[in-house]
C-alpha cells in the first residue's frame, strides 16, 4: 500500500483542524489523537495475531464488491 503524500502539498497539522482552539487545547487534541492512533494499532496488532479475527476484520473492512457478488447477494469467500 502506498500511502505517501506528493511532496509539493503542505502536512495538515492539528491547528489546521481545530483552528478556533488556544495551544493549551491543541496539546491536548494532540495527546488525544495520539493515544486514540496508539489505541487502533495495538488492536490492529492483536486482530493480526489471531487468524480466526483477522479472517472476521479482513470480511468486515472488504469493499462491497469484495462482500457481494454480482447478483447482490453475499460472496462466501
Amino acid at each position: 500500500m502506498h500511502n505517501e503524500k506528493p511532496s509539493n502539498e503542505p502536512a495538515v497539522t492539528i491547528r489546521d483542524l481545530y483552528p478556533h482552539l488556544n495551544d493549551e487545547q491543541l496539546k491536548e487534541a494532540e495527546e488525544n489523537l495520539d493515544r486514540y492512533l496508539e489505541l487502533t494499532l495495538r488492536i490492529y496488532d492483536r486482530i493480526r495475531q489471531d487468524p480466526d479475527a483477522y479472517a472476521r476484520f479482513k470480511t468486515l473492512t472488504a469493499s462491497a464488491a469484495d462482500r457481494y457478488d454480482g447478483g447482490g447477494q453475499r460472496s462466501k469467500n
